[in-house]
């Protein structure tokens, strides 16, 4: 072990760093809180579902069943465009009652040769697919969605990204739900074809299990408002436009509508065992762009909806709820004020106030019990706990989400400032990037020096704050480097890989 290294503590500083670890209680008890909320899901989604399950087959029923729109919003898609065509195409439904968008916002050069898949596609499967191409990406996502619309009056509409492969079912399982007047979307659960692709592919995997298995399916069983997570859903028409329709003000225009549409009465629905796969950003800098939209969105949507929530006639279990899933996107402000907080003392090598420790202790281990719960939940639902490929999956996880720190600070910041940014089509794969490609976009320096601080603290033996310096400034150092990490496949990882050809 590196020695300690003591550094000559000058007159009053003694005294001002034992005000900031009093203060360092503050980001603690901020961590025991989303570890409390987390155990809490876990219990909720011990329940039975509140709401019966349907048993009607909507395509083979005896009454017309509903025209239905499937919406496949596509930009610079590549070879995505035929697969999720094709796949759409085997879903089981009349085929006079079915019809198709592609709403088409490429501006690579790719929109010709789209509109020729969709062409070839629609002949051979029977199906009518209509392409809607776009010069201007006026409000992005929403705005095409939105303008999609206006070419159908169908009353069930079905989203779909690029890169998700829906099952033959889909509409045989998702449409029953809508016997019940209040439902206003249905949302299928999120596979990961590509899960064992690379380690950041791993710990993705992992976080969204945590949300889909555990915060979606424990606050529909629990009949608390659930999100919709912008596929792999279908919407009522009726409650879309009733709710104000698709908006762009917001990154998560998902987010904002599920919503907007819960604040006037509808619920949506998730169905766990409904799961339709989908790839994963294999590309560090994709994910961390993505993840810094998903962060801001969720800013933006709590600084436009809190007050209207708080204002509702919503149960107060629901209120709280809602704002405590909206304000968990502050844990990573939280992780860089705890940082600053700590540094002092660990620069110092100070001791630290033995009921300041204790209450450390106390906060942090209750706080790792809840989230390491919350990762290790869906594992166990699925059949794949493991002895060591789940404790692997949970650090992954845990450190990549910590490596988001600076960007999504600074993502948090920018919503709160009200600045403006685009929406980020999020690549899902590096698939034939020369490696000479993955180099060019040089080093994230800021992730990668304090990456490296704090991996360097590590050793100074300040017992009380190795994990959080070890598993932060790993995750730190990985989205700090290049884009080399996909070249890290799933024979290093011990497991056959999914990567799609």
């Amino acid at each position: 072990m590196i020695q300690s290294i003591t550094l000559a503590v000058p007159s009053g500083v003694s005294a001002a760093v034992v005000v900031l670890q009093w203060l360092s209680i503050l980001p603690a008890l901020a961590f025991a809180a989303l570890g409390l909320n987390y155990l809490i899901l876990i219990i909720l989604g011990m329940r039975r579902p509140s709401r019966a399950l349907p048993s009607t087959d909507v395509a083979s029923g005896s009454s017309a069943p509903p025209h239905v729109l499937v919406q496949i919003p596509v930009y610079n898609e590549g070879r995505l465009v035929e697969q999720v065509l094709r796949a759409v195409g085997t879903i089981e439904y009349p085929r006079d009652r079915l019809s198709i968008q592609l709403l088409d916002d490429s501006d690579d050069g790719s929109h010709p040769a789209n509109h020729a898949i969709a062409r070839r596609v629609a002949a051979e499967l029977g199906l009518r697919i209509d392409v809607l191409h776009r010069v201007d990406r006026h409000d992005y996502k929403a705005g095409a969605l939105a303008g999609g619309l206006l070419h159908s009056d169908a009353p069930f509409i079905v989203l779909f990204d690029a890169d998700f492969v829906p099952p033959p079912d889909f509409l045989n399982r998702t449409l029953p739900f809508f016997a019940d007047p209040t439902v206003g979307f249905v949302q299928a659960r999120w596979g990961h074809a590509n899960r064992a692709q690379t380690f950041l592919t791993l710990a993705q995997a992992t976080m969204l299990d945590g949300h889909l298995l555990v915060e979606q399916s424990s606050r529909y069983n629990a009949g608390l408002p659930i999100v919709f997570n912008g596929t792999c859903g279908v919407w009522r028409r009726a409650a879309l436009e009733a709710a104000g329709g698709w908006q762009g003000d917001t990154l998560t225009e998902d987010l904002d509508l599920a919503l907007r549409t819960a604040l006037i009465g509808y619920h949506g629905v998730f169905v766990p065992d409904l799961v339709v796969p989908g790839e994963l950003p294999d590309s560090t800098r994709a994910w961390q762009a993505q993840q810094y939209r998903w962060t801001k969105g969720i800013a933006q949507v709590l600084f436009k909806l809190g007050p209207r929530i708080w204002t509702s006639n919503w149960p107060l279990p629901w209120r709280v709820g809602v704002t405590i899933q909206l304000i968990q996107c502050f844990f990573f402000p939280i992780s860089v004020l705890n940082l600053a907080l700590t540094l002092p003392t660990v620069l110092f090598n100070m001791p630290v106030a033995s009921p300041v420790g204790a209450i450390l202790t106390v906060c942090g281990v209750f706080g790792m019990i809840g989230v390491v719960g919350f990762m290790t939940r869906p594992q166990i639902l699925d059949g794949r706990l493991h002895p060591w490929r789940t404790p692997r999956d949970v650090i992954l996880a845990m450190a990549f989400a910590s490596g988001l720190m600076l960007s999504n600070t600074r993502a948090l910041i920018d919503a709160s400032l009200r600045r403006r940014s685009p929406f980020v089509r999020t690549p899902k794969t590096t698939a034939g990037l020369a490696r000479a490609r993955l180099w060019a976009g040089g080093l994230r320096w800021p992730e990668l020096l304090l990456g490296v601080a704090m991996v360097a603290l590590f050793f100074l033996e300040q017992a009380w704050n190795l994990p959080f310096l070890a598993v932060a400034g790993t995750g730190l150092i990985w989205l700090g480097m290049p884009d080399v990490w996909p070249l890290v496949r799933a024979s290093v990882l011990g497991e056959s890989s999914s990567r799609p050809s």
